[in-house]
Formats: structure tokens, sequence, C-alpha cells
């Protein structure tokens, strides 16, 4: 009975953050938000579902999750490709819009933003 109560603390406790935050072994690191988060494994691979997208993260390279109150990590340098548009996510996963350009991010409403440039997917802070 114990181990039970355990078991649904930890649930519990787990469910009142709002991100997982997946740090690599360079020590950069990426959030996801836990709502709607599904995570799966499958040859040698950790794959984040969410809203639709797919990331999908080599265990080789991982070094922790964790979860978080705020997310974590942004990196702005796999956004270069200007042919692409880059698509903009709320954290929940819900789309935005799409830009031609980083700057137009940048200059949104402050927030925490998802966006998916081809294959590459980034969080950004705008203050």
């Amino acid at each position: 009975m114990c181990a039970l109560c355990m078991i649904v603390a930890t649930q519990t406790f787990a469910q009142t953050y709002g991100f997982l935050t997946i740090q690599k072994n360079d020590g950069t690191q990426q959030s996801f938000a836990t709502s709607g988060l599904k995570l799966t494994f499958s040859n040698g691979n950790l794959i984040a579902t969410q809203g639709g997208n797919e990331t999908t993260l080599a265990l080789t390279e991982l070094n922790k999750m964790f979860f978080s109150e705020t997310a974590t990590g942004v990196k702005l340098d796999k956004v270069t490709e200007k042919s692409i548009p880059i698509v903009v996510f709320t954290v929940a996963g819900a789309k935005i819009g799409e830009v031609k350009n980083i700057l137009d991010v940048q200059n949104m409403a402050p927030g925490v933003y998802i966006i998916k440039q081809g294959n590459n997917t980034s969080k950004i802070l705008v203050k």
C-alpha cells in the first residue's frame, strides 16, 4: 500500500510542472510542455511527440531529464536556412503561424515560443 501511495504522489508531483527538460551530454537543454507530451523509445532513440510534431533524440547523447516550471534551452543557431519558412508554435504545441525571418519572431509579444524550420526545432524566449 505504501508503494502505491508513492506512485500516486510521484505522478501528482510531476503534473504540477509545466515542462520536461532534457539535457544533452554537451550541456544544451531542450524543454517540452508536459501537456499532451508523449515519450516513446525506439532503436536507441527517445521520441517526443506533441501536437503532431515529433522530435527524435539519440539516447547516447542524453545526460538527464527533469521537470521544471519554466522552459529552458533557447538555441538559435539551428535556424539558418533562409528559403525554408519558420513555423511558430506556443509551448503547448498550438501553431501560431509562419514567418520568413527570425527577426519577425523576435518582434512577437513577449513569451516563450517553439520554432521549427525544416527538421530543426528550437525554443526561443522573446523579451
